[in-house]
């Protein structure tokens, strides 16, 4: 055998061996697709087409709690209705600061999650009424241990002038009888003392004019002392307060009179 068909036979293994191990990865890159490899694809092709993918689920709704404190409870179930709450009354408690039968609490509280689409509340209720005990005429430990014990509130009395012994109670608001919330406020105004009637010590002179006042349980105040052609000095032309008004002992007249020549 010669070179040269040794050669031949060389290169003819060499194709050969080529065409077998390159062949199929030279067909794919020219587009060719084997048969078997087409039905894998197709088998796979009708997978995808036919599969649906699965739904994601829809993100959870997140309610918080509204705010229904000042509502009532009609308004609060009409507003709140086409969102599914369910409000739910559970109970009445006194409240004097809201309006009768408006919510003043709720579970659970305004802004917190819920849990369920129950919203329970507590309703306002009105404060009894009670009626006033006449305390008129009592002394003013008397009249507050009345009041107290009937749950009312008796702040510092006033006082005024008056016939009656000093602190006995001459006038009381709310007047005796009427119906009021209970705690409400008793005001009381207590005797100071006997009044004094001012004496007329106008037309007189200053000396006697202050006997007379002081006679009466009453001071000389301020003195002003005016010109006067036909009067004389410290003669009396006018006075304040002014004759028979009531006033409390040691009150002070304010006197005019006339200045010396």
């Amino acid at each position: 055998m010669n070179d040269s068909f040794k050669m031949f036979l060389i290169a003819l293994v060499t194709a050969v061996a080529s065409q077998l191990l390159l062949g199929p990865y030279i067909l794919k890159l020219q587009g060719f697709v084997p048969a078997s490899e087409q039905a894998a694809q197709g088998r796979v092709t009708k997978l995808e087409q036919g599969a649906r993918p699965a739904a994601a689920p829809a993100p959870a709704t997140k309610l918080n709690a509204p705010n229904l404190e000042g509502m009532s409870v009609d308004a609060a179930r009409e507003r709140w209705r086409d969102k599914g709450l369910e409000i739910i009354e559970d109970g009445e408690k006194i409240d004097s600061s809201a309006e009768p039968g408006s919510i003043i609490e709720q579970r659970p509280a305004a802004g917190s999650p819920l849990a369920s689409m129950e919203i329970r509340v507590t309703v306002a209720k009105a404060t009894p009424e009670t009626e006033v005990p006449s305390v008129v005429g009592q002394s003013l430990e008397e009249a507050r241990k009345t009041l107290e014990g009937a749950g009312f509130q008796v702040p510092e009395p006033t006082s005024e002038p008056s016939r009656e012994p000093k602190g006995t109670v001459i006038k009381q608001l709310p007047a005796a009888g009427e119906q009021v919330k209970a705690e409400s406020i008793v005001r009381l105004v207590i005797a100071e003392a006997p009044a004094v009637k001012v004496p007329k010590v106008t037309g007189t002179r200053l000396p006697k004019a202050r006997k007379l006042l002081e006679a009466a349980g009453l001071a000389v105040g301020s003195i002003r002392r005016v010109e006067h052609e036909e009067r004389g000095e410290d003669y009396v032309l006018r006075q304040s307060p002014d004759p028979g008004a009531e006033v409390p002992p040691g009150t002070e007249v304010e006197l005019v009179v006339v200045a010396p020549n």
